[in-house]
């Protein structure tokens, strides 16, 4: 059965498990992997742009889109654009605390759900977040993915693995958590070698 939409794959979970029991949790169990996902994976089905926020004069401070984990590049579009670089909470407030006079930010921090500006801009500009988003979440309404259409083993493997608190010493439990694993570590250095920039906030996750 092909692991394509939310159904195939509680299907092909269940099928893995070999008990009736355990039906009902299955749903969690891919919630639960769909979590572990946001905390390892880091790959370009992930990434997400937005241009929502427009700064205000003055205002070093800025919520984050929704569904945010990591920051790859911040663009204060001025003319010409400003691409900000990251600084540690630690440097930033050590020299762009708010007495800092305004102007064009040099650099950013994430405190929080808030990036922070340093130095606060002076004039409204469109604020450019190229981020690393949340996975969304499969249920019955939202039968399928990027992530389960690309990396259909990652929920598979992952939503066996999470199985562990009923199956105990099920010797299957090994060798789902090292298959997991490894696809993880497969799609992250798959997804590394296939992009052009650096993310600012992180390197290509390896899961131990």
């Amino acid at each position: 059965m092909a692991l394509d939409t939310f159904a195939n794959l509680k299907t092909t979970i269940a099928s893995y498990l070999n008990r009736d029991d355990l039906t009902a949790y299955i749903p969690d169990f891919i919630s639960l992997t769909e979590k572990r996902l946001n905390r390892e994976l880091r790959v370009r089905e992930m990434i997400n742009s937005d241009t929502s926020i427009t700064t205000v004069s003055g205002t070093q401070n800025y919520t984050v889109p929704t569904g945010f984990i990591e920051a790859i590049s911040v663009i204060y579009q001025s003319d010409p654009y400003i691409t900000l670089p990251f600084i540690s909470n630690h440097d930033f407030y050590r020299n762009y605390n708010s007495s800092v006079t305004s102007g064009n930010p040099t650099f950013f921090t994430i405190v929080g759900d808030k990036i922070k500006l340093g130095v606060a801009p002076d004039q409204a500009v469109t604020l450019q977040i190229d981020f690393y988003k949340t996975v969304t979440a499969l249920s019955d309404s939202n039968t399928t993915n990027d992530i389960l259409t690309n990396y259909p083993e990652l929920y598979l493997y992952g939503a066996l693995a999470e199985s562990s608190p009923f199956l105990m010493q099920d010797e299957r439990l090994q060798t789902w958590a090292s298959l997991y694993k490894e696809a993880v570590n497969k799609a992250n250095e798959s997804s590394s070698k296939g992009s052009s920039s650096t993310p600012l906030l992180m390197s290509a996750r390896s899961v131990v």
